[in-house]
């Protein structure tokens, strides 16, 4: 049997738990795999054992991590720690695939590990870039293509080994695709001892000096989550925050309130960004006391462009970006208040990433629960908020907290370049209320540019949790005529669970 598939073991273990990961390995007779192990990890007679458990399936080095995979003699190279096990059937689903797509470079499957409830359960979007700059979702196993190993210099040494390889490969190729399924099961949970995090984020911060890139790279979470700040010019673009209202007003926390005066009076007392004007859409029947009201609060921050007809979400954004001054622009619903001073500096800094063409925010519920965080899509192909009223945690292996790749966010609170807005023709006026930010979202990533949630920009969002959208079939016939064969293509829809 030829070796297609290496799946080599980190450093460490004993005689139980490689010879644990090699009965799994043996419960896949047929795969074309060997397993390479640390000969100085294990008893002459826990070798024996082993042998034993896969006869002539196993290649035994001696060394550091580095060697051992270089001594690999598979296609394709995969690293599994002692004692994790393999699912049976995996590794002939993996060498079936990739017989199949040989022109994939990495391959990655799910992952699973003791945790309460679900917490253990790693179902993986699709290949999503900037959440693996946050995280090394690929995690186990991820098969990557042998000569793309020795091509990036082969495999580092250290806690972090796995997610710097996971980078260094992923710079120098976007062949990278999923099988959805669970392939592995953990001995232990993915490490958040502080040398190991702070390891991922050298690995990180070594990503950008190798692009040549400005950035400081910092921990946003103790689990291990990252987020990394892109430099920004000198002086920083200007940002164009353009507001629709009619002046509605709206019971929050027990109290009758103008929304729009909450929302720009949270922009001028929270925000640090330094860069930022407000462009006011007025409808004809925003009243005249709403207008002066915000000149007060915003001053020479403000241009009002007034809009006339019937209310169109769509026409009153277009029209505000037709008239902003700024490089960038952020749409911005006014029933929205600030949370995170620094909400508007994190969406410039993501934005300074030239593939991504629109950058998302976390909204949060009155309650503080979460209202968006992304926009997936359901089992019509239909958009649906993500982790929509979960709570504002760490859970879902930090997509509530680090940057994630998505085929749409909303335009409650969404930035994007102005020219691009321009040049896709904005949003389409066909759809005056409903789902014109994601078909917004659609035309961005057709056009090759990426939609990125950063969820470190927080706002609230005054609407509320039991509200049903209000969707009329036109909208919906729109949508299923546009926008059905991308969503087919959304990340995050992971069909071992829902097809």
């Amino acid at each position: 049997m030829s070796t297609f598939l290496s799946v080599v073991l980190l450093t460490g273990g004993d005689d139980a738990t490689v010879l644990r990961t090699a009965r799994s390995v043996a419960l896949d007779p047929d795969a074309p795999a060997r397993l390479v192990a640390d000969a100085a990890s294990v008893s002459a007679d826990g070798r024996a054992a082993v042998d034993a458990a896969l006869p002539g399936r196993v290649q035994w080095t001696s060394g550091p991590l580095h060697t051992r995979v270089a001594a690999a003699q598979g296609r394709y190279v995969g690293l599994l720690a002692p004692g994790d096990e393999v699912e049976p059937g995996v590794l002939s689903a993996v060498a079936e695939y990739l017989t199949a797509r040989p022109a994939t470079d990495v391959l990655y499957v799910d992952e699973q590990w003791a945790a309460p409830g679900i917490e253990g359960i790693c179902t993986k979007p699709g290949w999503a870039p900037h959440y693996l700059e946050g995280w090394d979702y690929l995690g186990r196993l991820c098969l990557v293509r042998s000569t793309l190993v020795e091509q990036v210099g082969g495999l580092g040494d250290g806690p972090a080994a796995e997610w710097d390889l996971h980078l260094r490969v992923t710079e120098v190729t976007d062949r990278v695709e999923h099988l959805p399924v669970i392939g592995v099961t953990r001995l232990q949970p993915p490490s958040t001892q502080p040398d190991v995090v702070e390891a991922g984020r050298r690995a990180v911060a070594a990503r950008y000096e190798r692009l040549g890139v400005a950035a400081d790279v910092e921990v946003a979470h103790p689990a291990g989550y990252l987020r990394v700040w892109r430099a920004l010019p000198d002086p920083p673009p200007l940002v164009s925050v353009v507001i629709p209202t009619g002046g509605g007003r709206r019971e929050v926390r027990g109290e009758s309130v103008l929304v729009v005066e909450t929302a720009v009076r949270s922009l001028v007392e929270r925000t640090t960004y330094p860069r930022w004007e407000i462009v006011l859409v007025t409808s004809e029947n925003t009243p005249a006391d709403v207008v002066d009201k915000v000149q007060e609060i915003a001053g020479d921050r403000l241009t009002v462009a007034p809009v006339s007809g019937e209310f169109s979400f769509s026409h009153s954004v277009n029209e505000g970006v037709r008239l902003a001054r700024g490089e960038l622009v952020v749409l911005l619903n006014d029933d929205t208040e600030v949370v995170e001073p620094r909400w508007l500096d994190r969406m410039v800094a993501v934005a300074q990433d030239p593939t991504v063409g629109a950058v998302g925010a976390k909204l949060l519920f009155e309650d503080g629960t979460i209202q968006h965080v992304g926009i997936v899509h359901d089992d019509a192909w239909l958009p649906v908020h993500a982790h929509r009223v979960g709570p504002d945690d760490a859970s879902h292996f930090g997509a509530k907290i680090v940057d994630v790749d998505y085929l749409a966010v909303t335009a409650a609170c969404v930035l994007v370049p102005r020219q691009l807005y321009l040049e896709l023709g904005g949003f389409s006026e066909e759809l005056p209320m409903a789902f014109n930010d994601v078909d917004f979202c659609h035309k961005v990533v057709a056009a090759g540019r990426s939609v990125v949630c950063t969820p470190f920009a927080t706002l609230y969002h005054y609407e509320s949790s039991t509200r049903v959208a209000d969707v009329r079939p036109f909208e919906r016939q729109y949508l299923v005529d546009k926008t059905v064969e991308l969503a087919k293509h959304d990340p995050h829809v992971n069909h071992r669970s829902v097809r």
